[in-house]
């Protein structure tokens, strides 16, 4: 017994030894109104992730994901306009990723995310299906630290028959698409 605990703790050094386990995640909230007069909708959402830095250029990560939203949605989640109601939605996403850095300068690491999601709803509303690429950057703030970027989103998504069964394919690249977070690299 006390060689597996010797072992066990021998292994865990040597990992963090090399800084080869991150973890760090975004916050997101966001309050507004779908027009003037309807009332507010609130959402806020906490995404943590953790990953193993298999090479230089190749890592293995799991994100998590909760958000709440306050206000009037519509099957899918999306905010109504013109509709005054106080409904309660919230969701959980899974998505495992495999992270490959392309390219580096300085500080900076250009990095794009493959991965599969998943995501559901509460209420029984359904779920959400995907697969697809982020591409993204990370700034180094110091040997732990690092700020990172992820914009866009190429793939395919579908619904399973609560969510509607609907499905999409495509690419988006714009603000909407846009995360920061911040990670801690042990």
């Amino acid at each position: 017994m006390k060689k597996i605990i010797l072992s066990a703790i021998v292994a865990v050094c040597a990992i963090s030894a090399n800084a080869q386990i991150w973890a760090g995640g975004s916050v997101g909230f966001n309050v507004g109104k779908a027009f003037d007069g309807a009332d507010n909708t609130s959402i806020f959402t906490i995404a943590p992730e953790v990953g193993y830095n298999v090479s230089d250029n190749l890592a293995v990560a799991l994100a998590f994901g909760f958000t709440s939203q306050n206000g009037a949605f519509d099957a899918n989640g999306w905010p109504l306009n013109g509709v005054k109601a106080n409904k309660s939605l919230s969701e959980i996403n899974i998505n495992p990723y495999v992270r490959y850095t392309f390219a580096e300068s300085g500080i900076a690491k250009f990095f794009v995310d493959g991965g599969v999601a998943f995501r559901t709803l509460n209420q029984d509303r359904g779920s959400y299906f995907g697969i697809g690429v982020r591409p993204g950057i990370a700034i180094a703030a110091s040997e732990k630290v690092s700020f990172v970027t992820k914009i866009g989103y190429l793939g395919y998504q579908f619904a399973n028959d609560k969510a509607g069964k609907g499905n999409a394919f495509g690419m988006n690249i714009d603000n909407t698409a846009l995360s920061f977070g911040v990670y801690y690299n042990f």
